[in-house]
């Protein structure tokens, strides 16, 4: 039988996770470097879990200084990981940036879950409170993060990557309900989840799975499990006061996802209706354009993740039956990128499968078309030619390359970034 032993496991990743940040550390601009998530909290499940970073750095004289230091740290993050597949991802801070960043996106601070120092000097985690309002929403982006994921694990049959999101979507749901007072360990959050719902022989052999470490033939459980992410959706639905009115959405949606505007499907679906989820999830599989969702799940993501894609959506015809998101939905979205740790994200993923660098320019654009001019677009040409309608030239590059990100694209996505904070209405969320 497998063996799941997460201390064991958890110290190996540790130790490994040590090499690469001295690693790391010896770049001149770095001054600390910290684990989070999985690593942190020891919950590793060796050869399969990534070490997700957070790395602080010195504040940089200048911004094209900045841009300079990030392509190091790319280059140099590029070169561990061919050595070390199992790094994954992170954030980018500066000191000052950290505290302005959990304050103003409390959710990241549960995402993270845990803060292991790995190197450099050391830094006590700002702790933020979920007091209500637009602080406990932010939980929302957080979730239907999470959920946007699930497809992709479905059809690659990885059902211990699946799990670990619809726990953290569960994770969200604890937080968000007020059942959770602080972010838990997984195996706390399949307990709770367990008690919530009737036990039966697929929540046994679910446990049995996960205490393996999932090593063994669990895929059966990967359908069930789908099912019961869109239960879990509509049961938040029930929790939250605002969302988009209507209903009676077509049973097959038609969209151009921004920022890459890539064709996708939603097959809409009742949850409770298995052999209707059964058949959906059958063409899901073998495409990777669909996604199986329900009518609740889209009314709550694109009002909280995606409000942006709404406007694809109704581009197409079909989505007359439910109301647009309101102008604070827009605002807020564009609330949450205003930090320059959004664009430093290609750190980490840049060259790479995941690599958001193509996306980046065009959200931030769109950002600023309707900051500015209160545009919205629905497609690639339809975001060119109205940006450069507004302000002469398209500015961003397709598809850089690290050296070219870094040294146009990043600069330029800072100075939107700035010029957006200098509104009344985002202020808030000025850089430090």
């Amino acid at each position: 039988m497998p063996v799941w032993l997460p201390r064991v496991e958890t110290r190996l990743y540790q130790f490994i996770a040590k090499i690469a940040a001295r690693q790391l550390g010896k770049l001149p601009s770095v001054l600390s470097v910290y684990a989070r998530r999985s690593v942190a909290c020891g919950e590793v499940n060796f050869g399969r879990s990534d070490i997700d970073f957070y790395i602080l750095m010195r504040p940089s004289a200048d911004l094209l200084t900045e841009a300079e230091n990030l392509r190091d740290l790319a280059r140099r993050f590029a070169t561990l990981k061919r050595a070390i597949p199992c790094l994954g991802q992170g954030d980018v801070s500066t000191p000052a940036e950290l505290q302005r960043w959990y304050r103003t996106r409390p959710y990241t601070w549960y995402r993270d879950r845990g803060w292991l120092w790995l190197y450099g000097q050391h830094y006590e985690r700002p702790r933020v409170a979920l007091t209500g309002g637009e602080q406990r929403d932010s939980l929302l982006w957080w979730f239907f993060q999470v959920w946007e994921y699930l497809p992709g694990f479905y059809r690659a049959g990885d059902l211990r990557n699946f799990c670990n999101q619809l726990l953290d979507m569960v994770n969200v749901y604890g937080l968000y309900t007020g059942a959770f007072d602080g972010p838990k360990r997984r195996a706390e959050v399949l307990q709770y989840w367990q008690s919530v719902n009737a036990s039966g022989p697929a929540y046994k052999e679910l446990r049995r799975a996960f205490h393996q470490g999932f090593r063994g033939n669990f895929r059966a459980l990967q359908p069930w499990l789908y099912g019961e992410s869109l239960k879990l959706c509509d049961a938040l639905y029930a929790q939250v006061a605002e969302k988009l009115e209507g209903e009676k959405c077509p049973a097959e949606l038609h969209s151009r996802v921004p920022f890459s505007f890539s064709r996708r499907t939603y097959l809409v679906v009742d949850p409770w209706r298995t052999a209707d989820v059964t058949q959906a999830l059958a063409v899901m599989e073998k495409n990777v354009e669909v996604v199986v969702t329900t009518e609740k799940t889209l009314k709550l993501y694109l009002y909280y993740r995606k409000p942006w894609e709404y406007f694809t959506l109704h581009a197409g015809g079909r989505l007359s039956s439910l109301s647009p998101p309101p102008r604070e939905a827009l605002q807020r979205v564009i609330r949450f990128c205003l930090h320059r740790e959004v664009p430093r994200k290609v750190v980490f993923t840049i060259g790479r499968k995941g690599d958001r660098s193509p996306t980046i320019g065009p959200q931030y654009a769109q950002c600023r078309l309707y900051a500015e001019h209160e545009k919205i677009t629905v497609s690639a040409e339809d975001l060119v030619r109205q940006y450069q309608r507004h302000y002469g030239t398209w500015p961003y590059s397709r598809g850089a390359s690290r050296d070219v990100y870094f040294s146009q694209d990043y600069p330029l996505v800072c100075q939107t970034i700035e010029e957006i904070s200098r509104q009344e209405i985002f202020a808030m969320s000025a850089p430090s």
